[in-house]
């Protein structure tokens, strides 16, 4: 398994005055061939159990995104301090000599974290088909100090090139495996009386978007 450095990916300073970047979304126009089909994604974990709310999935390769409506972690709430959801997609009827690896994540959620609280995202990669290959990135949200922050934010993490988990290469049957992708939030606070919040807002859910590159092998 590799972990990248979160130092390098992204560390995330987020503030009530500072603005949040466009999200540069996923885009099959980038893809050099017809993508593969997705033939169906499931879920698992705390953060989105079986019998909860509907994941709402939307956007097919061109803006792959889902909605976790019972996604929710809190410090010193009512709700884990940490949860996590894994997406298991899969994938067939790839072009014969490709691969396809997920480049890039863009978490939403509404934020509230007290000064003394820190917010740790984990998302992991990997293919069924050789679970041992895996890929990690970290990104932590702090406040400035003696500042609260109460706020959507969305939060991006980015795999190196060098560092993808590639897809199986697809061969004459198109089949190209499934995809599993594992993200966590976890607080962490040295102080047992602050308070921190990640899960939907007052009019939105948790979600997810991902962007792809694509290669021959």
């Amino acid at each position: 398994m590799h972990v990248t450095n979160p130092l390098v990916l992204f560390f995330a300073v987020c503030s009530a005055t500072t603005p949040q970047k466009l999200m540069r979304l996923p885009d099959a126009s980038e893809a050099p061939f017809t993508p593969p089909t997705i033939q169906s994604v499931s879920f698992s974990g705390n953060g989105c159990p079986q019998n909860g709310g509907k994941k709402w999935i939307s956007g097919g390769w061109q803006h792959f995104a889902f909605t976790l409506p019972d996604f929710a972690a809190s410090y010193g709430g009512s709700k884990p301090k940490s949860v996590n959801c894994q997406a298991h997609m899969n994938l067939a009827g790839g072009e014969p000599g490709w691969q396809v690896a997920l480049k890039d994540t863009w978490t939403k959620g509404h934020l509230e974290l007290d000064p003394d609280v820190k917010l740790t995202q984990f998302i992991t990669t990997y293919y069924s088909q050789d679970a041992a290959n895996t890929i990690s990135t970290v990104q932590t949200v702090t406040t400035p100090s003696n500042s609260s922050i109460v706020q959507d934010i969305t939060i991006h993490s980015s795999i190196p090139k060098e560092s993808v988990v590639w897809s199986p290469c697809a061969g004459s049957s198109g089949v190209v495996g499934i995809l599993n992708v594992n993200f966590r939030v976890a607080f962490t606070s040295t102080n047992g009386a602050s308070y921190a919040y990640f899960g939907g807002g007052k009019n939105s859910s948790v979600s997810e978007s991902w962007g792809w590159i694509w290669r021959r092998c």
